[in-house]
């Protein structure tokens, strides 16, 4: 399976981050629509939009991505926002070496950590074991953050 990756964000990607959101089947159609006006934000106004991607594409097709940025008021600090492979391909390995690039990217900008955020939820515990597997470091919880008895968890990676 050979796979491409690139940085620049185009048009068509609008529909793309919809699909491979959607095709997790784990988003309220609020939160896929937070996904897509990332790249909208991007596609507006560039670099400084402060949002940065990374695709992956095989035949010509999207299917999966990162996206990531400086927290504001920190030097060397990155939230990163998404990380989403297409359902159809999970399994392969992609999204790890998604976070592999996204973190030569963020230590290429100055970066030094990585912050994550997840939901405890039961559905989330294959997203909690890949960021343990990418030796991220759950370092906080905030208890009923997205509604009771979902907490939101962070992960932290250094870089």
């Amino acid at each position: 399976m050979e796979i491409k990756y690139r940085e620049e964000v185009l048009e068509s990607d609008i529909a793309n981050v919809r699909e491979i959101i959607e095709s997790s089947g784990f988003f309220h159609s609020y939160e896929i629509d937070v996904a897509v006006e990332l790249v909208e934000e991007r596609l507006k106004k560039g670099k400084e939009s402060g949002y940065y991607f990374i695709f992956a594409e095989q035949n010509g097709k999207t299917i999966g991505y990162t996206c990531f940025g400086n927290i504001p008021c920190t030097l060397y600090s990155f939230d990163l926002y998404w990380i989403a492979v297409h359902n159809d391909f999970r399994s392969l390995g992609l999204g790890k070496i998604l976070m592999d690039k996204t973190e030569t990217a963020i230590k290429q900008m100055g970066g030094k950590a990585i912050y994550i955020e997840t939901s405890s939820q039961e559905k989330y515990i294959p997203t909690q074991k890949f960021y343990d597997k990418c030796n991220c470091e759950l370092i906080a919880r905030f208890t009923d953050f997205y509604a009771d008895g979902d907490d939101k968890l962070v992960y932290r990676k250094k870089v």
